[in-house]
């Protein structure tokens, strides 16, 4: 793998690590405001 491969590959994980992060914290803001609204109405 030449260098340039290298920065490409790392750079798209990188990438990948970050809306996989954005993904997981829209999930738990979601169960968050589903709990609370749950916990609210009764």
């Amino acid at each position: 793998m030449t260098p340039e491969e290298r920065k490409l590959f790392e750079r798209r994980r990188r990438q990948r690590n970050w809306a996989l992060l954005a993904v997981l914290f829209g999930l738990v803001v979601l169960f968050y405001f589903i709990s609370a609204a749950r916990v609210l109405s009764g």
